[in-house]
């Protein structure tokens, strides 16, 4: 029986025994995709982003565990075939400090033309090597555009050719930002920090009307020309969202990131590809035992996950003028509105309620649902992007 097909089996009994509050038992071989290194990343010439972690065993996932570990302090080299260090990748860092198991290789990679490189990484007293691949180059974007469905869903796609129709295989990765407006502006709010109601400036960023959120993709994103006459990929959907979601607020951006890989890394992706959205999970039924391109020099039994490619990253950015599509679905009128004392405001925000406006006449506030006149509540924050367009604070 296929090793991958018998540990799904063995991984499906257990979760039926737990769901039924028998005493789960551990078959043989159940924990033997815990501790594998997965390796991510797509070296560039240009800012690469590498992540090392490990699977963790069965039973640690059924008590709330996540399905991997973060590697740290491992050392990480991009190597020619001399065995020349071309590039260290140090540990990513932001303003709450080391990124867990993130590396980043910030100073420029210069690919040599005719040239195989590998990533080379040491972990304790191992080490583990990719194999030497030549760097793919990539095409442009021709264009990043969008429709809107029958379910009026936003649906975001990507256009690209190959002049000289040698790449075949590519790969999309995507950064997506959103400007969140309140409904309804508000001069105050309670802050449960100074434990007072503050006013509101328009002007200034201390308001809750204006937010910003942001998100990465997160599922794999595929396309080949393999089979066309012509390296021409047209309109092909790689993003949708949800009619009445946040994200089409007010204004909506999407950096879309391309990358030319060959036809061993297409494949290798697919597998993973077709595995996490069939199962959720890396070890779902795979056609194959392949496991990447990653090998343990001093091991070579190890078993490790991961695809290293060399490529070059192209990417364009739409704006979108999401207001003007299907806005979030807030009713915020009138009859939504309540009347709050001073001495009840503490008890009116626990409860979803913020203050819209004051009631000069009754010395009193005017409460609304708090998702209509507080940003925050839809997920946004006060960090706007470096790129925004607008002046919004």
């Amino acid at each position: 029986m296929n090793k991958f097909v018998y540990i799904i089996i063995c991984f499906t009994v257990l979760f039926y025994l737990f769901l039924s509050c028998i005493t789960p038992f551990e078959p043989a071989g159940v924990n033997d995709t815990a501790g594998i290194l997965v390796v991510e990343g797509i070296i560039l010439e240009t800012g690469t982003n590498i992540k090392l972690s490990r699977t963790v065993k069965l039973d640690e996932r059924l008590h709330g565990s996540s399905f991997s570990h973060f590697v740290n302090e491992a050392e990480i080299h991009v190597i020619d075939e001399a065995e020349n260090v071309v590039a260290v990748a140090e540990p990513q860092r932001n303003n709450e400090g080391v990124v867990p198991g993130a590396y980043v290789i910030s100073e420029p990679v210069v690919f040599v033309s005719g040239m195989n490189y590998a990533l080379d990484i040491r972990i304790g007293n191992k080490q583990y090597r990719s194999a030497f691949v030549s760097p793919v180059h990539t095409p442009e974007i021709d264009e990043i555009s969008w429709k809107i469905d029958d379910d009026r869903s936003l649906v975001i796609m990507v256009s690209t050719h190959d002049p000289v129709d040698e790449i075949k295989y590519l790969r999309w990765a995507f950064e997506e930002d959103w400007e969140i407006r309140a409904p309804l502006f508000a001069a105050y709010r309670y802050d449960p920090l100074l434990v007072q109601i503050v006013e509101q400036d328009f002007n200034t960023s201390n308001n809750r009307f204006y937010c910003w959120s942001s998100d990465v993709s997160k599922s794999i994103l595929l396309g080949t020309t393999d089979k066309l006459t012509e390296a021409v990929i047209k309109d092909k959907p790689i993003h949708r969202i949800p009619a009445y979601d946040s994200r089409l607020s007010y204004l909506y951006s999407i950096l879309v990131k391309q990358y030319g890989i060959d036809k061993e890394a297409y494949t290798y992706f697919d597998i993973l590809r077709k595995n996490v959205e069939d199962s959720g999970s890396l070890f779902g039924p795979q056609p194959t035992e392949k496991t990447g391109n990653i090998r343990c020099l001093s091991d070579p039994d190890e078993r490790v996950i991961g695809y290293i490619a060399f490529s070059k990253e192209t990417a364009s950015r739409l704006f979108i003028n999401a207001a003007s599509l299907t806005p979030p679905d807030v009713i915020c009128n009138e009859e939504n509105q309540v009347l709050l004392l001073v001495s009840d405001i503490i008890i009116h925000t626990n409860n979803g309620i913020g203050i819209y406006q004051y009631d000069v006449n009754n010395s009193v506030f005017v409460g609304v649902s708090r998702k209509c006149v507080d940003c925050t509540v839809s997920g946004g924050t006060k960090n706007k992007p470096d790129f925004w367009p607008n002046n919004h604070l």
